[in-house]
């Protein structure tokens, strides 16, 4: 039972389909008349088969569907071939601001050397480059333009960091070299400020620097550690540099005595003076008076007994001024 009413079913399938199919090809097969109505003019009427319609309308679909698709694909391809033309030009311009930043870094190496050889400084005395300095150069821009040239798949992102790395390390080298100028040049100022330099008086010199007889009668020679200025009481008493006062008051030998600690190794003294205007500690600049001309201590008159001291030696105090 179950058997026969399957078949019966399936064939009443079949026949429904087959009906299906004969009313879609007579649908299919009908004639349909398309009536053309112009604006002027008289009007025109086809008569066309409903496939034919059919067709038509899915050839229109495909037709327009393939070419929105090329469409888009071209649009995007132009898109994207604009913003890598763009790229390109904004990697050039990039390309010619870090060669222009790195060539004023080159020219800072000639200015450096410059400042180094007037300051007197170690790395001045050649102030050309070294030989073979300008083809390397030519080869750095060369390999810079070649990078900067390439396309964007094919840029290399290391080479590019390692070109920026190369110009930061010569940045860093310059301004170390530059705060070392400036390190050197403070520390000479101050060095020369701190150097003795002038007259302690304006009274005649009466004794130089070295060996001579014994001032007191003694038929001897004895070395005389400075200069001996010889004037009226009370002439005024200049310090010679910049420094710090670390001793006044009495000094066997030398009387009334002021020691002034310049720095650098430099230090002064002024001996057999009174009226000391200035105490221990006390800074004072050059040309600065610090006492008056006397004759106290062992001396055999007016005079100023005026010693300079560097790195712990007494030196000729001549040499420091005209």
């Amino acid at each position: 039972m179950n058997g026969k009413y399957t078949s019966r079913s399936v064939y009443d399938r079949i026949q429904k389909m087959d009906k299906i199919i004969n009313s879609l090809g007579r649908w299919l097969g009908e004639r349909v008349d398309i009536l053309i109505m112009p604006r002027f003019g008289s009007s025109k009427k086809f008569k066309v088969r409903v496939i034919t319609v059919v067709l038509a309308f899915i050839l229109w679909v495909t037709v327009t569907g393939i070419g929105i698709f090329f469409f888009i694909r071209a649009y995007d391809y132009n898109i994207t071939k604009a913003d890598n033309r763009l790229m390109r030009v904004k990697m050039q311009l990039i390309s010619d601001e870090l060669e222009r930043g790195r060539k004023y870094l080159e020219l800072t190496r000639t200015t450096e050397s410059q400042m180094r050889q007037m300051l007197g400084m170690p790395g001045g005395k050649f102030v050309n480059m070294p030989k073979g300095w300008e083809e390397k150069q030519e080869k750095a821009d060369a390999r810079a333009k070649a990078m900067f040239g390439k396309d964007l798949k094919d840029f290399d992102t290391e080479e590019f960091e390692q070109y920026i790395d190369e110009i930061e390390d010569t940045a860093q080298t310059r301004l170390a070299g530059f705060q070392e100028i400036a390190w050197y040049y403070a520390n000479a100022r101050e060095g020369l400020h701190s150097t003795p330099s002038i007259r302690p008086s304006t009274s005649r010199i009466s004794s130089g620097f070295g060996y001579r007889l014994d001032p007191f009668g003694r038929r001897s020679t004895k070395r005389h550690n400075g200069l001996d200025f010889a004037g009226k009481p009370d002439s005024p008493i200049m310090v010679t540099a910049d420094g710090v006062v670390r001793h006044t008051g009495w000094v066997n030998g030398y009387g009334q005595a002021v020691l002034v600690d310049h720095g650098f190794g430099y230090s002064t003294l002024y001996a057999h003076t009174t009226g000391i205007r200035v105490k221990a500690g006390d800074v004072v600049k050059r040309g600065q008076t610090i006492a008056t001309m006397g004759s106290s201590g062992r001396s055999t008159g007016t005079h100023l007994h005026y010693e300079v001291w560097k790195d712990g030696q007494p030196v000729n105090p001549r040499n420091y001024f005209k």
